[in-house]
């Protein structure tokens, strides 16, 4: 509860007023589906995507990341419901499912607190839990028809507020997706399906 209460003061980010949900697309303009894997790329390059990783010098639970070598790991989304598609302003169970260290842990992602006004974006978590609602939302504009960022925002928790989630550049450098004081601007993403990216004729520079 204290948690709850400690997010509830530090963030006042509204969500739109009058938004409705829609399908979250991909780049080719096709909605995403549940349970099925998309790279999030950063608006600039198809590399810089999302992967999970070792930060504050530990190794387990894993942290969620940007890695600039890297074209990142298929993201899994898991709509409420029998819904056959991903929507935005919903509460969605999200993960990475990779092997590697950690290997008993939950790769769905939850907030976890690092410091007095810090969360980041981490695994362990449970599908349904308070800690492990993120949203996915469009950005408005005439030309962001596909450029999403994700929010840590549960639904029907009285009093709750919003916030986007950006990232935090740790002590190494590593750039952990966070949320509270101290991180970037918002990640603005596209979606691409990663049954359709053709990895033979990419180099994928990170060695994961």
């Amino acid at each position: 509860m204290f948690f709850l209460i400690s997010l509830l003061v530090l963030f006042n980010t509204k969500p739109l007023q009058g938004a409705e949900p829609e399908p979250v697309v991909d780049m080719e303009g096709n909605p995403l589906q549940p349970r099925v894997g998309y790279y999030a790329w950063p608006l600039w390059a198809n590399n810089g995507g999302i992967r999970l990783g070792e930060t504050r010098n530990k190794t387990c639970p894993l942290d969620v990341i940007r890695d600039p070598n890297s074209i990142g790991e298929p993201i899994l989304f898991t709509p409420p419901g029998d819904l056959d598609f991903i929507p935005t302003l919903t509460d969605l169970t999200i993960r990475i499912q990779i092997l590697g260290p950690c290997v008993q842990d939950s790769r769905i992602w939850k907030i976890t607190k690092v410091g007095a006004d810090l969360w980041f974006v981490s695994t362990r978590g449970i599908a349904g839990d308070l800690y492990s609602k993120f949203k996915i939302v469009k950005l408005q504009g005439e030309h962001a028809y596909d450029i999403y960022s994700f929010e840590y925002c549960p639904s029907f928790v009285y009093g709750a507020l919003c916030t986007t989630v950006g990232t935090f550049v740790d002590s190494d450098g590593t750039k952990v997706l966070a949320l509270g004081e101290g991180i970037d601007e918002p990640y603005y993403f596209r979606f691409h399906k990663a049954s359709t990216f053709p990895l033979e004729m990419y180099q994928d520079l990170s060695g994961v």
